[in-house]
Formats: structure tokens, sequence, C-alpha cells
């Protein structure tokens, strides 16, 4: 009982409560007796004080009681302060003291992530969007712009030191001058994840149906692919884009794919992933966080035979860089097969 009744006190929001509502805490299985003996306990360690004026009752407990904060969230501060000595020094809790035991509850497990890829890495040396810093926190890439990572940043006043552009680098792409002049209702156009195949199929672009290949630097799609229509002067509401995506097949490849699909609707360049799962996979990607609802999303594009080539990659430590297709290989593909 004595649990419960500290816990009213941790979330009361007054600085004084009435004995009434501490009754209310105590069960059908508590005597009265036993909740008196609580808050006597209570009173005499100093978690809250009588309010003389307010009287007392036939049991002689006072009728109104003064919570002593301090005393209340002493547990708290003295974890949080145990705490503050152990994580990365650039990561500031002072915020906590003063807030509830709930939220630091909550938001502990998600600071230990944080102090986590610190004491790893450090912090960051250069740039990126929110996304992609969003994925390496906490391989969730919405986490910051969507999920209240933003705000925890702050109030942890790390933030502003996480090298997160506050607007995205403009879109990087190549255009197909044959395409983009025919004054097209809908325009086709290919990501690609890595600089050598962006480089690879450059020579190939004017042979395609393709208005662009965009060069997507990784995550730094995810924040620029939102400027591709003001970018081409293609702004007519009525214009629609077709977008196809090709990166490595690994988790993180994976994620980049499946957040473009939620956020843009990109469609996977099947084609390319098919070839690359024709040839033998490469080993050593242990560190990568495999995202379940991406890479289920993924596979489902691909034959029982596929999925279970993709299973087995996975399942020792495999991936397929973009680079395993040759030029000529990239060519005839984008070509034939889109």
């Amino acid at each position: 009982m004595k649990t419960r009744i500290i816990s009213i006190l941790e979330q009361a929001k007054k600085s004084t409560i009435t004995l009434s509502e501490l009754e209310g805490v105590a069960n059908t299985l508590d005597t009265y007796e036993e909740f008196a003996s609580t808050i006597q306990t209570l009173l005499d360690e100093g978690f809250i004080t009588s309010v003389k004026s307010h009287g007392t009752n036939w049991k002689g407990l006072p009728n109104s009681f003064r919570i002593q904060k301090g005393r209340v969230k002493q547990p708290i501060i003295e974890e949080i302060q145990e705490m503050q000595f152990k994580v990365h020094p650039t990561i500031e809790l002072r915020a906590y003291f003063s807030a509830s035991k709930k939220k630091w509850m909550e938001e502990k497990p998600l600071i230990v992530m944080i102090d986590q890829y610190l004491q790893k890495n450090g912090l960051p040396t250069t740039f990126t969007n929110s996304s992609e810093r969003s994925y390496e926190l906490m391989q969730d890439e919405k986490w910051i712009d969507e999920k209240g990572g933003k705000a925890i940043l702050e109030k942890i006043n790390l933030f502003d030191k996480l090298k997160i552009m506050n607007s995205p680098d403009p879109l990087m792409f190549a255009v197909n001058p044959n395409k983009l002049l025919l004054n097209q209702r809908a325009y086709k156009h290919l990501i690609v994840e890595n600089k050598a195949t962006y480089s690879g199929l450059l020579d190939s672009l004017s042979t395609t149906n393709f208005t662009t290949l965009i060069y997507g630097s990784g995550w730094k799609i995810a924040s620029g692919l939102n400027q591709l229509s003001k970018q081409l002067g293609l702004t007519d509401k009525e214009e629609q884009h077709e977008i196809y995506y090709f990166g490595d097949l690994d988790y993180e490849g994976i994620s980049i794919y499946y957040h473009l699909y939620e956020k843009y609707n990109v469609k996977l360049a099947q084609g390319f992933y098919e070839a690359m799962l024709r040839k033998p996979f490469y080993k050593g990607k242990e560190n990568q966080t495999r995202n379940e609802v991406a890479v289920h999303h993924f596979v489902h594009y691909f034959g029982k035979e596929e999925q279970e080539k993709i299973a087995a990659m996975f399942q020792e430590n495999g991936y397929y860089p973009q680079e395993s297709l040759a030029k000529e290989e990239l060519h005839i593909i984008w070509r034939d097969a889109l």
C-alpha cells in the first residue's frame, strides 16, 4: 500500500492532497488500521506533512496533507544523478529533475539508446537530414520528425549538436531531354542509392523511357525527393511522377526503400534485384538493424524461390551491393525490364 500511495504523491499536480483522496488508493483487502499505519509511516518519513488548520478525522489522521515533493522524488532524482555520471558528456539530464516519474521512465530507454550511439560513434562530424540521423540513433527514420524525438533531443541539449540539416540538399539527378521536352502527363524516374551505380547507368539514360536518373546518396534522398517536381519545372498538379528505387539489398537499403514507398509511393525497381539474386551474395553485414515491417513488405515482390534466397542471405549476414551488377547488365535491365 505504501508504494501505491507514494505513486499517487508522485503524480499529484498540486502541492496538497486530502485524506479522502488517499483513502481511494486502499483496496477492499486493506483494513483501515493498515491504511492509518501506512499514512503515519509516510508522515514519520517526511513524504507528507499535516495541514493542521484542516483538522483530523475520527482516527486522528489529518484531513489534509502537504506533499513534500523533494522527498517524494528523491529516489528518481538520485537515479537521474547516477545516470548523468554514466552517459556521454554531451547528454544533459537536468530537465528531468522537474519532470514526472512517468515521463522519466518513458524516455529513459530512448536516452540509453542515444547514449549507446554516442559512446560508440561520438558526435557526428558531417551534416545529414533528420531521417538518416533518426535511423542512426533509433533504427527508425521517423523518430525525430514524427515520433517526438526532436523534443527529447532538445530536452537533453543534444539536437543542435547532431548536425541535422534544417533544409535538405538539392536533389542530384541527370535529365533525359528527349523525355522532359515531350510535355507528357507521366514522367518516370529511377533513384539509385550509390554513386558508382549512378555513374554506370548515366550513359544509358537517353536510351530509356525515363526522364531522370537520380543519385539517392543513402538516406539523403528521404528529405530531398519532394523537390523533384520543382527542380524539373514540372509543377502542374496534373503531371504524374512514377518513381522507382534501386539500392543495396541489405537491411538499410530495404529500410530506405520502404520509407520512400510510404512517403512518396516509390516503386521497387524489381528487375535489378532479381538479377542480383541470381549471383552469389557477399558476407559482412553483421551490425545492421532489421526493420521487420520493411523486410516483410520488400520480400512480397518476389517469388518463393527468391524469398528463400533472401532469407538464407540474411541468415548468413549476407548482402548484395549494387556494384554486384556490371555496367552492361545495368544497361540491359534498365532498358528492357523497367
